[in-house]
């Protein structure tokens, strides 16, 4: 797919892709699915030409609408920089319905988006700029081909969003991993054709986890041009987990557990592999506040010198690299597991982030009025987390 350009090199606006923009997503909430969520997005729907509410919805929409300011957050002195934003494009909507995800990672359902309805939520919960990525279980179904043409339209996509509002959106781009070739290639188009602000990549792709040597000649190249990437878990590669209708043996979404430990096991696997010496100049982001790392970096360190390890750990080294990392505020941070968080990561690299739309807006709405209000953070901290430390990695939001 070629893109047409602006002088600027970045994609020109096009017919079909001002209609990619408006596109929201054609599998709407059903009654039983987070219900604020599909009352507040069917609402809005009706004002952004989406797939059509349900009769129960159309008339609730005028109460909804009046409630609509309930969901705003308390007027902030500063606009918050969201760094774990979601958006779901039409034609990968339908790829996660083809590939058996119509209820990806076990979730009650896709969740509806388009940029008017991601602008409408941003306002009322004062984010100023928000970096939009895909979430779990990435774009690839098995098919390298597929993968590649999918990644080159969702990447477009969203691009597409990133010129019609460069002050409110950013992109991290999608890699058709783990097929190398194709992700190479996608690489050099995101960042010198779409001018890309990172990538994200997920905790695993097809079995193959990040540290794996397979991932090298990617993460080389991501490496040279000193990336920024955003790491998201998705589902774990094991023989019982691959079924997300069955979900054994407890039925819960891996959201609620699983995806803590996927992103744990990555992260250490990037440290632990000898990846993040490998290519230290990567800008690496790991969301919801660190998932279980900052409980279990103590026993990393120390039950390591009794595992007869091959590569002995430099427990000096091991707690730098985890103080090099960036992390984000996404989930449920407060009241507990932003603590532990604070003991092994740099202050100065603590992110705001939402999780929306796959987080529902009431969520979002209350986490983020409970980080406004916590007496856990000063508000030099809270301005720094909420805004002042994303400008570091992302300046052209300022």
């Amino acid at each position: 797919m070629n893109a047409k350009h602006d002088n600027a090199g970045r994609p020109a606006q096009s017919s079909r892709g001002a209609a990619a923009r408006a596109e929201n997503g054609s599998t709407p909430f059903s009654d039983d699915m987070w219900p604020q969520q599909r009352r507040t997005m069917s609402a809005m729907s009706g004002a952004t030409g989406s797939a059509p509410a349900s009769a129960g919805a159309s008339r609730e929409s005028a109460a909804v609408a009046d409630r609509s300011d309930a969901l705003a957050t308390k007027p902030v002195p500063f606009g918050r920089i969201d760094v774990h934003a979601h958006f779901l494009p039409e034609q990968y909507r339908a790829a996660l319905v083809a590939a058996g995800h119509a209820k990806p990672s076990g979730m009650p359902g896709i969740p509806a988006w388009s940029v008017e309805s991601a602008l409408a939520m941003m306002d009322r919960l004062h984010i100023d700029a928000a970096v939009l990525s895909i979430s779990a279980p990435g774009l690839h179904f098995g098919d390298d081909a597929a993968a590649r043409k999918l990644a080159r339209y969702t990447n477009e996509t969203g691009a597409n969003a990133v010129v019609a509002h460069p002050r409110r959106f950013g992109l991290f781009a999608a890699l058709p991993l783990p097929d190398i070739d194709g992700s190479l290639a996608e690489v050099e188009y995101a960042f010198d054709t779409l001018h890309s602000d990172g990538v994200v990549v997920e905790s695993n792709h097809n079995g193959v986890y990040l540290g794996d040597r397979k991932l090298d000649p990617v993460f080389d190249e991501l490496n040279r041009r000193h990336a920024k990437v955003f790491i998201h878990p998705t589902n774990p590669h094991c023989p019982c987990c691959q079924d997300p209708t069955a979900l054994p043996p407890i039925g819960y979404p891996f959201p609620m557990l699983e995806f803590m430990f996927e992103t744990t096991r990555a992260v250490f696997n990037l440290i632990l592999s000898g990846a993040l010496q490998r290519f230290p100049n990567l800008k690496i982001i790991v969301p919801h506040a660190g998932a279980t790392i900052p409980v279990l970096a103590d026993r990393v360190a120390g039950l390591s010198p009794a595992l007869g390890l091959p590569r002995p750990l430099d427990v000096e080294a091991f707690y730098a690299a985890l103080r090099s990392l960036h992390y984000d505020l996404a989930g449920f941070p407060l009241p507990r597991q932003i603590l532990p968080l604070l003991e092994i990561a740099d202050p100065g690299r603590i992110l705001y982030g939402s999780d929306w739309p796959y987080t529902p807006e009431p969520l979002v709405a209350d986490l983020a009025a409970k980080l406004d209000a916590s007496d856990l953070l000063s508000p030099a901290m809270r301005k720094n987390f909420m805004r002042d430390n994303a400008l570091t990695l992302f300046p052209r939001f300022a």
